[in-house]
């Protein structure tokens, strides 16, 4: 029976995408709270959440550029490195420079959904489980900043540093460059 309710309860929230994937990935840390087979269902919605169409990458590298894909990049993979709850990674050469980058792209709707699936859970748990407003205080709070890839974009820059500062990359780990000026609220580009 818990097998028949965990496989369904995780199948739906990651076709709800959004928000809903984003709590079953966080619920796979709860391992105090539901039972192995649960947490494996959830750790599905971790890394095998299918991708987007690559015209939604589009829209949005159009949107957060002012300029078709082919102003900013000579090639874009079609067929992304990896895909989550919020947005999916690209590789691709970039037209100034030929670097090749990998481009992390939102979709078009993660933000608008985020507020509505927001203010969806928070009125259910007003009702239901007013102890809860709490937690989703918080998870509101995080995904808020998530939601912002320039704030990604420092926390590597930050890491990076700090990496090489104690003498840890590039020998033992490698963290991302991030391209501040081509990287924006929901595209972040990094080497």
């Amino acid at each position: 029976m818990d097998e028949w309710y965990a496989v369904r309860t995780v199948t739906k929230l990651g076709q709800l995408q959004g928000m809903y994937t984003k709590y079953g990935q966080t619920a796979a840390g709860f391992t105090n709270t539901f039972s192995d087979l649960w947490i494996q269902e959830f750790r599905k919605l971790e890394n095998q959440v299918p991708p987007r169409s690559f015209d939604s990458v589009q829209q949005t590298i159009q949107e957060e550029t002012g300029q078709p894909i082919q102003g900013t990049f000579s090639f874009m993979d079609t067929v992304p490195l990896g895909s989550a709850s919020i947005g999916q990674v690209h590789r691709a050469i970039l037209k100034d420079g030929g670097r090749q980058v990998a481009v992390k792209v939102q979709y078009p709707e993660a933000q608008h959904l985020f507020h509505e699936d927001i203010a969806t859970i928070r009125r259910f748990c007003q009702v239901f489980a007013p102890e809860h407003i709490v937690i989703l205080d918080a998870l509101e709070k995080n995904n808020t900043t998530e939601l912002d890839y320039r704030h990604e974009a420092q926390n590597l820059q930050l890491i990076r540093s700090n990496m090489i500062e104690h003498g840890f990359q590039p020998h033992q780990v490698v963290v991302p460059q991030p391209i501040p000026e081509l990287s924006t609220q929901r595209m972040l580009i990094m080497e």
